[in-house]
């Protein structure tokens, strides 16, 4: 078997690709250089060069390739998986956060996932939708939490974490396997992935900090206050505290 997956120069998809790979599915990139994300004509027939059985599209790019993407694929009946955001509500916007809450993030980057997901849905009804949180990493050089905490040590000396602040997130591994398990053996729709039940962003720092022996000094502040957590019942991810060693709350 194999899947088409875009993005694979960037934080989540390459992880996914190992995922896959594991489980008897080829990942197979599709390189910039050499397939047009402009072209229909190109990409239909890359598409049905290959002959996917999944198609996966993680990665950043305009929202018309979004949108010709879904339509290719529900032309040839391919499932199709599109990775969006947490980021799509706005801060204003109080957790828990189900699937039918409504997208209000008006900053550039969710905005842009906003669009991607409305096009998505109206040029392919058959596809999946995968809203993710924050990802932690084993270490720094993505975008990622482990890049942040890091970079905030080198650029700041000190680690400021808010206590109040309780953030989506989930490791890579285990988002990868629960994209596998929704792309999979789930239907149509949208689905949201947090692993992060009731930990705030300086619980997650100190755990971060004691799994990876490092020599970071973090500060516990009250700001920002918020509450980004997303919850889905129809899918299930690895809880953060199954890899950290935090405190049950």
């Amino acid at each position: 078997m194999k899947a088409i997956i875009t993005g694979m120069n960037g934080t989540v998809a390459p992880v996914v690709a190992e995922t896959l790979q594991r489980h008897g599915i080829e990942g197979i990139a599709w390189n910039r250089e050499q397939v047009s994300t402009t072209n229909e004509e190109e990409m239909r027939e890359f598409i049905e060069r290959i002959r996917p059985d999944y198609f996966l599209h993680i990665g950043m790019g305009a929202v018309e390739w979004a949108e010709t993407l879904a339509r290719l694929c529900g032309e040839a009946n391919i499932p199709f998986l599109f990775t969006s955001t947490v980021s799509i509500f706005s801060d204003e916007v109080t957790g828990p956060i189900s699937p039918d809450t409504l997208p209000d993030a008006e900053d550039d980057y969710g905005k842009y996932k906003r669009e991607c997901e409305r096009v998505i849905v109206n040029a392919n009804p058959g596809a999946q939708i995968v809203r993710l949180g924050w990802q932690i990493g084993d270490e720094a050089g993505s975008n990622n939490m482990m890049d942040y905490f890091t970079n905030e040590m080198k650029q700041r000396g000190v680690i400021q974490a808010s206590e109040h602040w309780y953030p989506s997130c989930s490791f890579l591994a285990d988002t990868a396997d629960a994209l596998f398990e929704i792309l999979t053996k789930r239907g149509p729709g949208i689905y949201q992935l947090n692993g992060n039940a009731n930990y705030s962003l300086y619980d997650i720092a100190v755990g971060l900090k004691e799994l990876h022996d490092t020599d970071w000094q973090i500060e516990c502040t009250d700001e920002p206050k918020r509450d980004n957590r997303m919850i889905d019942s129809s899918v299930s991810i690895r809880p953060i505290s199954k890899r950290l060693n935090l405190q049950t709350k």
